[in-house]
């Protein structure tokens, strides 16, 4: 058995009225992941939908005893979700796939792959010209700031990464939007844990559209940025803002 099929991994699918991509999502990353690792664990975290988001996973779970099926009461947001998909994890390393099916499942099984030299493996996109010309504007924008304010040269914070399982089980999530992802790189890359970058492909979603700009998300981006500087540069111990000093 070689080194990387010696790993198990735990999957988080936060979704929120995704009947239409659920499934696909499901059998995108379990075909994607179990060539690879010795066991896995899927956690779909169904965020309160209003449609049939919750049926269609158990029906897929009914499957693969290895598909795990949770419920909010009522739309806690992405960051709750993914947080909550986190405590339940119980394989070596962790990762997250986008309930809407918007991410290729090879991107998925190179991210797997890639664990083992550096704590943590994150990706960006290759190509986004599925999405807007706002929203990758928008995007780029997210970035420059996250990279102005934190001093890092990351191109992509909001795409899938990998980990290990206790190494994010150590850090507070604080945030309850879309900008958790960014939240979770930020604080582990400030803590000193190593990483490294490969690109994913941005497929699309194959059903209904995007939740990205409703207003609740867009204010809890703006949070999660006043959650860290408030946690990074005012509240964190002297140790800690040394660590952020030499790492800017």
């Amino acid at each position: 058995m070689n080194q990387i099929s010696r790993r198990s991994v735990s999957i988080v699918i936060p979704a929120y009225n995704e009947e239409g991509n659920i499934q696909a999502a499901i059998d995108s990353v379990i075909n994607a992941v179990k060539p690879l690792v010795s066991s896995y664990q899927v956690i779909v975290i169904d965020d309160g939908s209003q449609d049939a988001t919750r049926e269609t996973a158990l029906e897929r779970a009914k499957l693969d005893p290895k598909v795990m099926v949770v419920s909010n009461e009522g739309n806690k947001g992405f960051g709750y979700s993914y947080a909550r998909g986190v405590r339940l994890a119980e394989m070596d390393y962790v990762t997250v796939f986008p309930g809407d099916n918007d991410m290729a499942g090879d991107s998925l099984a190179k991210l797997v792959a890639e664990v083992g030299d550096t704590d943590l493996v994150i990706s960006y996109m290759s190509k986004n010209n599925k999405r807007s010309l706002f929203r990758r504007i928008v995007s780029k924008l997210f970035v420059f700031v996250m990279n102005t304010l934190f001093g890092l040269k990351l191109e992509y914070y909001n795409g899938a990464f990998i980990c290990r399982t206790q190494v994010l089980k150590t850090i507070p999530i604080k945030s309850v939007g879309l900008a958790t992802l960014a939240e979770c790189l930020v604080r582990m890359i400030k803590a000193g844990y190593s990483y490294k970058s490969i690109y994913f492909e941005h497929t699309g979603r194959k059903s209904d559209h995007s939740k990205a700009f409703k207003f609740k998300n867009v204010w809890a981006v703006v949070s999660t940025i006043g959650i860290l500087i408030k946690d990074i540069y005012l509240t964190s111990s002297p140790q800690q803002k040394k660590l952020c000093s030499t790492s800017s």
